[in-house]
C-alpha cells in the first residue's frame, strides 16, 4: 500500500510536500487548494484527494500565495478539470497569465546564484499560462465555503505575494513571505523588493498566528 501523503495539520487542514514546496489542502466539504505546487505535484494531489474521500470535481477553489512555477505549477489542470476558481493579487496575476516578466534577486551574495538559477530554469517548469478569475488586492475577508479567510497583501518575495489568514482557526498560509526551518520562522532568500520583504515578514510574523504554514521548510506553531 502506498504511503499517504496528506499531512494533518489541523481540523480540516492537510499538508502536502511537493518535494521542496508546500501546498495545503482544505476539506470543507468542497476542497481548497492553497498553491498547487509543481507540475509534478498533479499525481500526489490526485492521491491527497483520494485520501480525503474525494473526487478531482471536489476541488472548488485555488488561492494562490504568488506567481512563482513552483506553487502555481498544476492550477490550469484543476481549472481545466474542475471548473476550479483561481485567485491571485492584481500585481502577480500578469505574470501568471504570462503577459508580463519578472526578476528576483537574491537577499544575499549566496542566494544570487540561486536566483540567477530560477531565471535559467523557470521556463523549462512552467505550466500554461493561467488566467486569474478573481484578482486580490489584500484587505479583502473571503467567505471559502463558510471559513472567513482574510487576504494578506505581503509583497517583497514576488510584488503580489499575499498570505491568508483564517483568524478564527489560528492558521495562517504564508506563501514565500515567510519560510520555515526546523519550526522556526526565516526570512525569503529571493526577492522581488528587498526592503518590501523584510516589511512582510515582520508583518507576517507579528500576528503570532497560533499555526503559521509556510511555503518552504516547516510548520512553525506558536509555544
Amino acid at each position: 500500500m502506498a504511503a499517504e501523503v496528506l499531512q494533518r495539520i489541523a481540523d480540516q487542514v492537510y499538508r502536502l510536500e511537493d518535494r521542496f514546496v508546500n501546498l495545503y489542502l482544505l476539506d470543507l466539504g468542497k476542497v481548497v487548494l492553497v498553491d498547487t505546487g509543481t507540475r509534478r505535484a498533479e499525481e500526489p494531489i490526485r492521491r491527497g484527494l483520494r485520501e480525503l474521500g474525494k473526487e478531482v470535481q471536489d476541488v472548488s477553489m485555488l488561492l494562490l500565495t504568488h506567481h512563482h512555477v513552483d506553487h502555481i505549477g498544476t492550477a490550469a489542470v484543476w481549472k481545466r478539470e474542475s471548473r476550479a476558481q483561481v485567485d491571485l493579487h492584481a500585481l502577480d496575476a500578469p505574470v501568471a497569465a504570462r503577459r508580463e516578466r519578472r526578476r528576483t534577486h537574491g537577499t544575499r551574495p549566496s542566494m544570487m546564484v540561486v536566483a540567477a538559477l530560477m531565471g535559467v530554469f523557470t521556463p523549462f517548469m512552467r505550466g500554461p499560462p493561467l488566467e486569474t478569475d478573481r484578482i486580490l488586492q489584500g484587505g479583502e475577508v473571503l467567505d471559502v465555503l463558510g471559513w472567513p479567510i482574510e487576504v494578506i497583501h505581503a509583497p517583497g518575495h514576488t510584488l503580489g505575494s499575499c498570505a491568508f489568514y483564517a483568524r478564527s482557526a489560528g492558521i495562517l498560509f504564508a506563501g514565500d513571505a515567510v519560510n520555515g526551518r526546523q519550526g522556526k520562522p526565516e526570512p525569503p532568500i529571493v526577492v522581488e523588493d528587498r526592503h518590501a520583504a523584510v516589511d512582510s515578514y515582520r508583518k507576517l510574523t507579528a500576528l503570532n498566528a497560533a499555526i503559521l504554514l509556510p511555503g518552504h521548510g516547516s510548520p512553525v506553531r506558536r509555544a
